[in-house]
């Protein structure tokens, strides 16, 4: 067995699904996850005796596929800013009151709300909403307490919904 394979045999192999999964619930592209996770396993090469070292090298490699992730979706918006934007046709009127709600649309509202966030409360929102961990093992990953580890979840979805309320997104009632 060589290095390689080692390497993904103690260290990735066991986490690969979450992620997958992380990578997947911040991005919408295929292909921008598959940046997102080649970026970190680019890390993870470069960084190898730092992360043999870390107490939690798991944790450790989540918490570089989360912020990788972020990354590619920045440079994603950085790019659509710059984008020349063409002006929709005169006459042409978009209902958004009143009107039912695509889930396309609130799925990106969601995601942009969550790439909005600071980056330990956007890591602990994804890891407590996508992976369900608990609060003790959010702050074992984000290098902070279990009562820090809530708080950033707390902050994290309260500026989350008032980010979707702004857009006029509301909890389903019922």
């Amino acid at each position: 067995m060589d290095i390689a394979e080692q390497l993904y045999a103690e260290l990735i192999s066991p986490i690969e699904g979450s992620m997958k999964r992380s990578v997947a619930g911040i991005l919408n592209d295929p292909e921008d996850a598959a940046d997102a996770l080649q970026n970190t396993l680019l890390y993870i090469w470069k960084n190898l005796e730092r992360i043999h070292r870390h107490p939690n090298p798991h944790g450790y490699i989540l918490k570089v596929c989360i912020s990788s992730a972020y990354d590619v979706a920045r440079r994603n918006a950085r790019r659509r800013q710059r984008e020349i934007r063409i002006p929709s046709e005169p006459g042409v009127v978009y209902q958004e009151a009143g009107s039912a709600i695509s889930s396309d649309r609130t799925v990106s509202a969601i995601r942009k709300g969550i790439a909005e966030l600071p980056k330990k409360q956007a890591q602990a929102v994804l890891l407590r909403l996508l992976e369900e961990e608990p609060f003790d093992v959010i702050g074992r990953v984000l290098g902070c307490s279990e009562v820090t580890a809530r708080s950033h979840v707390s902050k994290g979805l309260a500026r989350l919904r008032q980010h979707l309320s702004s857009l006029g997104l509301h909890p389903a009632e019922g």
